[in-house]
């Protein structure tokens, strides 16, 4: 799995279960994927989130208003949560779709989008669903909305 992500999606998942632990927690979900994901500015999720107008501060503050504090032991291994493994194979799942050999953050956020629970909520009430995100994922690949991707593939400019 982990080759076909590119560096910046490597690193949200890494940041995901960071947040999971500073959050008292031994196993990472999509909320925390969500936490990493808005506090990374360069990367194309938050490109993305910015060209629809979704502001990282809220969404991460919607995100943590809903979430208790955790009291979980934390061991060597972080494990992720059915959830999140499930919203990482859709983010796998779209990637493949659109005929790319690896998965970034966009495809990250629309996994997240995607499946059900508290980041699909926050993201859909802030005005991110998924035909938008594709959206602005076209664009971005068209080269109307600014792009660097210093660390992962070129995006290709298919629809």
């Amino acid at each position: 799995m982990w080759k076909q992500l590119t560096q910046k999606a490597r690193k949200a998942i890494l940041h995901a279960q960071e947040e999971a632990g500073k959050l008292g927690y031994s196993h990472a979900g999509p909320e925390h994927l969500l936490l990493a994901l808005v506090r990374e500015d360069d990367c194309v999720a938050a490109r993305i989130l910015e060209a629809l107008g979704v502001d990282p501060g809220t969404a991460r503050a919607e995100t943590l208003k809903h979430l208790s504090r955790g009291n979980e032991v934390l061991g060597e291994d972080m494990q992720l949560t059915t959830e999140l493994r499930e919203a990482i194979h859709v983010a796998f799942d779209e990637a493949r779709e659109r005929n790319e050999d690896w998965v970034g953050t966009e495809h990250l956020l629309i996994g997240l989008v995607s499946v059900c629970g508290l980041p699909s909520k926050v993201l859909k009430e802030l005005g991110a669903d998924v035909p938008s995100i594709r959206i602005q994922l076209r664009n971005l690949q068209a080269g109307t909305l600014p792009f660097e991707n210093a660390t992962g593939p070129t995006l290709s400019a298919t629809p």
